[in-house]
This record gives structure tokens, C-alpha cells and sequence, in this order.
């Protein structure tokens, strides 16, 4: 495409200067620029030349939800907009280099895991999301030498829940949809079921290749415990992530499932929010009280009541809280929280003799601070419990294969 340095890229809120182009892929160029103040970010263009209708819808699918996207391993869109020439770019952040450069200069075993966790939350979140990636590969997994963050970039082929699934590595001559080394078994040929388990088949060649520095292929590979014997046990997991029979492959949230069971406390299964608008670690209480805390919306006076309109209406254990708060608090005898009836977003209390109303009413307003605080401690530590429970199930699960397995082994004829 041919932009040089000092051309101008105009997104609706900004324009950017290009100072050195800095990659080429199948669908375009990636440039380093600079923003009106500055700052150094990547632009993405896509090329003109290349540019057929589902390549332009490819494109706008990669925008669209690189732009709303929350998960921080995931690449995020700034801005985006068309060039003089006519063709479409985006604007995001700019990474020091992939991780094939980190796998090059080797990674060391310990670090692999807390890496591979930032790729596997990426992928992960894509999918919860209905997206798959089906490029994945180390040049498409950007790195960050200051922050140590690894972010999955380049969704331009990845299927989109809306979108028609295409099956093959190559649709045309001129439209190949993944790279043959990273490719899952399916995408190899015509009329294959392709899904999210091929994603899963890159990241277990990857995870292998982080370990070794060579991609898994054909049989003897160089394996993990080869280079890192502490690590033997990934071996298993990445023979069950390479499975020829996609069905037959774990999901993103079983391999971390198996990776927390080893002791990997680093790592969280992630699921969607009760709102379905943002992926979120099963280590965060996804809550709505916690997530807009009830309010007092506007106080009332009815037959002998103090009434009380709350933002919305709040759930029974919250009310159960609120009736039974812990620690010391201003009450008037008969006023206390105890003696508060609810009923939707309403709660009332008898206004006694001689108790002031605008008091009773700061109190009021303490009780309900109070009980939001109290009701997110609760449901913080029950749900640690219940985490603690669930990753002690897995480890005890692991303990008693192992122990399965060496006994087997004892009892061969």
C-alpha cells in the first residue's frame, strides 16, 4: 500500500502521524504512528488490494469488537476511521513485540504458565462472547515489556456469532484463513466442522512451543518434561488439547480448570455477568447490589410512618442483612433496623413519640450504608468458600488419578 512516513490517519477524534511501518500480514499493514500529542500507537490498515466483501466484513467485525471489548488480553480499538486512499484502519495501543519474540529468546519454565493464563483468558473471553479466533499463532500475541501484559491481537478470519462459519483454510485462491502450522486438523479440509476447539488445538502447539521452542508435529516431538520435568504433567493436558477428534478436545475453561486442580492459584475460570455484557474471573462476586449499591432515592411521611423510596427493590438476604446489622449503631427503641418493613422499593418504620424525624432519617441512611457493606461482605465470603471448596475438589480429583494410575501400574501382569 505504500504509506510513508509523515502521512496522516483521521479517526473522529484524533489524527495520527506515521512514522515507520512496522508489520505486513495477509490483510494488510501495521504502522507505528503518533497521536496529536505524541504518544506512539499502532495503526492497522487494511489493504485496498485485498479488500473483498467478506474481507471488508471480516474487518468491521474485528473493529466492532475489539472496540467494545473489556478483557485486557484481548487487543483493544481506539478509534478507527479511512484513509485518503480509501482504505479502512484502526488505531491501537502499540506493543514492544509478540510472543515469538519471547519464545526466540526463551521463556523460562516458571514463566510460562502466567503467561499462558493471559492467552488462554483472551481466547477464553472471545469465546464466551461467541468468537473464534481461528489464527491464533505467537505473531498474533502482543507483549508488553513494561507491564508484562500479553494481548490476543488479530481477529481479522476469527468467526463472529453472527456470521456464517467458513470451514476451510482456504475459501479462494486469494483468501486464506489461517496459517498451516497453527491450523487444527478440520480446518484442513473442506466441509469440516470448525469452532472454538480449533482455537484450543493452536493454544496446545503454543503452549508446547513456550515450553520447547518447537511446535509439536508428527510423533516423537520434543515434549514438555523433555525441557521442563517439573512441568511432565502438561504433557497429558496438550495430548488432550492436540486430540484429532475436536469433540474430543478440552474448552478454554476445562484446561484452566485442570491447570488450577496442579496447583496453579494464578489462575480463574472466567464466565459472563449476570448482564451478559462483560467477561469476568470466577474469583469476582458478580452481584447487583455490589454492582449499584441501593440508594436512598427520597423520604415520605404516611400515617404515623417514615417512608422511605429506595433506588430499586432490594433482594431478601439483603433485607435480612439490614434487619439484623452487625456491630454498634444510633437507634431510637422501636426505630431500629430491625423494626423497618419492605415491600418492593419501599420500606417503612413507625415514627414514634418524640423521636425527631429528620434524625431517625440520617440513622435510616447509615443503616442502609451499612447493609450494602455487610451484605458484599457476606456474599465475598461465602463465594471464597465456595471457590476454595471447588479448587480442593480438583486437586483431590488429580491426587486420586495419580494414585489410580500408580497403582495400575503396580498390578501389570
Amino acid at each position: 500500500m505504500g504509506y510513508k512516513k509523515g502521512e496522516t490517519l483521521k479517526t473522529a477524534f484524533d489524527a495520527y502521524t506515521i512514522e515507520r511501518q512496522r508489520g505486513a500480514g495477509g490483510s494488510g499493514e501495521v504502522y507505528e504512528v503518533r497521536d496529536s500529542e505524541g504518544i506512539p500507537y499502532a495503526a492497522k490498515i487494511l489493504d485496498t488490494r485485498k479488500a473483498s466483501a467478506n474481507r471488508l466484513k471480516r474487518f468491521k467485525n474485528e473493529i466492532y469488537f475489539c472496540t467494545k471489548n473489556t478483557c485486557q488480553n484481548i487487543i483493544r480499538v481506539l478509534g478507527s476511521g479511512i484513509t485518503e486512499k480509501g482504505a479502512t484502519f484502526y488505531v491501537m495501543p502499540l506493543y514492544s513485540c509478540t510472543l515469538r519474540d519471547l519464545i526466540s529468546k526463551g521463556i523460562a519454565p516458571a514463566a510460562v504458565l502466567p503467561y499462558f493464563e493471559q492467552i488462554l483468558s483472551g481466547i477464553g473471553a472471545a469465546h464466551l462472547q461467541g468468537v473464534w479466533h481461528r489464527d491464533l499463532k505467537p505473531e498474533n500475541i502482543l507483549f508488553s515489556e513494561t507491564t508484562g501484559l500479553l494481548v490476543v491481537a488479530d481477529f481479522g478470519i476469527a468467526h463472529f456469532e453472527e456470521e456464517e462459519l467458513l470451514t476451510a483454510v482456504e475459501t479462494k485462491n486469494d483468501d486464506r484463513l489461517a496459517n498451516f502450522l497453527y491450523s487444527a486438523i478440520e480446518q484442513k479440509s473442506r466441509g469440516r466442522q470448525v469452532d472454538s476447539k480449533a482455537d484450543v488445538y493452536a493454544l496446545g502447539l503454543i503452549l508446547n512451543e513456550m515450553f520447547t521452542g518447537t511446535v509439536p508435529q508428527g510423533t516423537a516431538f520434543r515434549k514438555v518434561e523433555d525441557a521442563a520435568p517439573n512441568y511432565a504433567y502438561l504433557d497429558g493436558l496438550i495430548d488432550l488439547m492436540l486430540r484429532q477428534d475436536s469433540s474430543l478436545r478440552p474448552s478454554v475453561a476445562d484446561v484452566k480448570r485442570e491447570l488450577i486442580a496442579r496447583g496453579n492459584e494464578f489462575v480463574s475460570v472466567q464466565r459472563l455477568n449476570s448482564l451478559k455484557s462483560e467477561v469476568i474471573p470466577d474469583t469476582e462476586v458478580d452481584d447487583p447490589v455490589i454492582r449499584n449499591p441501593i440508594q436512598l432515592v427520597a423520604p415520605d411521611y404516611q400515617d404515623g410512618h417514615l417512608v422511605l423510596k429506595l433506588s430499586y427493590p432490594p433482594p431478601p438476604n439483603w433485607i435480612m442483612v439490614f434487619k439484623n446489622l452487625r456491630g454498634s449503631f444510633s437507634f431510637f427503641q422501636g426505630a431500629g433496623p430491625g423494626s423497618f418493613t419492605f415491600n418492593g422499593d419501599i420500606a417503612r418504620v413507625r415514627l414514634g413519640s418524640g423521636v425527631p424525624p429528620a434524625q431517625l432519617l440520617q440513622h435510616a441512611k447509615s443503616y442502609i450504608e451499612s447493609a450494602n457493606r455487610q451484605y458484599t461482605e457476606l456474599l465475598v465470603g461465602e463465594h471464597r468458600k465456595r471457590l476454595a471448596a471447588e479448587r480442593e475438589q480438583l486437586r483431590s480429583r488429580i491426587a486420586e488419578e495419580e494414585r489410580r494410575q500408580k497403582i495400575l501400574s503396580e498390578l501389570k501382569i
